[in-house]
């Protein structure tokens, strides 16, 4: 229950059960109930600068736009939920949002941008204050609509209307997808490239309260970011061998790394909290399908099976087309035949309740089903333990996709997520990481994310082909990194 809960039972109890002895019920709980003013007690140095700074121009009500930077571990969540629980403590508007349903889980009343800011607008003039966390992964057009939107609302010339707006994130880190794009594209759908970066006040967090547990692995995880290993041939570089699974062959490794991830699944089948906290992590969907099938057979119970109903656009091609469309996953889709369990994980693949934690990306466990209805928990976020019931919708391929042939898909919008594609993963941080690279990363930063979900060495395991058979102890895999990009994000 997160922390605007606990305040609400508390106040429940108070007026409508009468207890015996409130003072004792309030100092039993103090510490659990307080937890938002202690966020401002225990903040860092050059957080509180950036707090105190943030404050100073929301409570003088003054415009300002800040992006606040800094690598896995430096806490920017932290600070941006300190934020928040003091400017909603006076009773003012702050929205939080991120670029994906998992990062605006994390974040009290946290939504997804898009859902939030979208098109025809429900917007709030009242609001003050609004924070972006894992803004590297929009493209500079979202934020730059976001500012027009924000002006037209308020009526001003200001830049974003007049509000302070904070973004937040790490360019080391995945940059917004562009279909086929070159590296000089993928740079200019980046927010370093609008028009809007150098009006930003950029403020860079650089105490690393992860390297505190294992300093020589946060230090090698940032150094692999900015890329600076030594690189061998095309971008490879060294892995360190304790955190390699030796190659023998593609099962015998294959297992080995889910044995080290899950080495006891009846036991994690048991400790929800324990194995939504253990992942494997893996470049591509159709990688992540494969990991997934294997570990739901591992998994204890009895399997669930439902099919989609897939149907042409043309009704005439149905009769001749079903079998085929039953054979594809466009991205985003969930699969034709969903194979589940009681109590295994699954993760939401649209947004259908945003407001209710139901976001795409989110991650919940299955409890019960019924045939049209799947009973769940949502297991990550400020919404966790709560139940929800999950519908079938209709999935259709977006408009600029080039999926051969258009076609609509009735199914529930899950996934199995024991693994999840490292771009799913980001805002994540896991108690054990498992990451799977049949094929090397495939775009800027990749790596760095799949590593850095981490907090030590000793919590993460690779299992990487090697690229010949003549080298089958290959220790080295790629790692993307546009150096060019992060002098620009650099540079004020």
């Amino acid at each position: 229950m997160g922390i605007w809960g606990r305040h609400k039972l508390f106040a429940t109890i108070l007026v409508y059960y009468n207890p015996t002895n409130p003072r004792y019920l309030w100092e039993h709980f103090e510490q659990d109930m307080s937890s938002d003013f202690q966020l401002t007690e225990d903040s860092q140095s050059n957080q509180q600068i950036v707090y105190n700074l943030v404050l100073e121009k929301i409570f003088s009500n003054q415009s300002a736009a800040f992006f606040i930077d800094g690598p896995g571990g430096t806490e920017k969540t932290f600070l941006y939920k300190a934020l928040l629980a003091t400017i909603r403590s006076r009773h003012l508007i702050a929205l939080a949002t991120a670029s994906s349903g998992v990062a605006a889980s994390i974040l009290p009343g946290g939504r997804t941008a898009h859902s939030r800011f979208k098109i025809p607008l429900d917007s709030n003039k009242n609001s003050i204050c609004s924070v972006s966390k894992q803004t590297p992964m929009s493209r500079k057009e979202a934020i730059e609509a976001l500012d027009r939107m924000l002006k037209d609302v308020n009526d001003s010339e200001l830049s974003f209307g007049g509000k302070v707006v904070i973004f937040g994130g790490d360019f080391r880190q995945i940059l917004p997808v562009v279909p086929k794009g070159t590296r000089q594209q993928q740079i200019d759908a980046s927010l370093v490239s609008s028009y809007l970066w150098p009006t930003l006040t950029k403020i860079c967090l650089t105490e690393n309260m992860r390297a505190r547990l294992d300093p020589d692995f946060s230090n090698y995880i940032l150094e692999l970011g900015n890329g600076m290993p030594p690189i061998t041939i095309d971008d490879y570089v060294k892995i360190p061998t304790t955190m390699l699974i030796p190659y023998q062959n593609d099962t015998t490794s294959l297992d080995q790394l889910l044995d080290a991830v899950f080495n006891d699944i009846s036991e994690y089948s048991a400790n929800i909290s324990n194995m939504m906290n253990h992942a494997i992590l893996t470049p591509k969907n159709s990688y992540v399908d494969e990991i997934n099938n294997l570990l739901i057979q591992r998994f204890p119970g009895d399997i669930k099976q439902y099919y989609s109903f897939d149907e042409t656009i043309d009704a005439s091609e149905q009769a001749i087309m079903e079998d085929f469309l039953n054979t594809l996953t466009p991205n985003g889709f969930p699969p034709h035949q969903l194979l589940l369990k009681q109590n295994c994980p699954i993760m939401l693949l649209r947004n259908i309740n945003p407001s209710e934690g139901l976001c795409n990306g989110t991650r919940l466990i299955c409890r019960n089903f019924d045939h049209n209805v799947i009973h769940a928990e949502i297991a990550i976020g400020h919404q966790t333990g709560k139940k929800v019931f999950i519908p079938r919708i209709p999935f259709l391929p977006k408009s600029d996709e080039n999926s051969g042939f258009p076609f609509k898909r009735t199914q529930f919008p899950i996934r199995l997520s024991f693994a999840m594609s490292i771009n799913k993963s980001q805002g994540q941080t896991l108690d054990f990481v498992g990451i799977y690279l049949p094929q090397p990363v495939f775009s800027h930063g990749q790596l760095y994310v799949a590593l850095s979900r981490a907090k030590t060495i000793s919590e993460v395991k690779i299992l990487i082909r090697p690229i010949s058979m003549e080298e089958p102890e290959n220790n080295s895999t790629k790692n993307i990194v546009y150096t060019e990009l992060l002098s620009i994000a650099a540079s004020d």
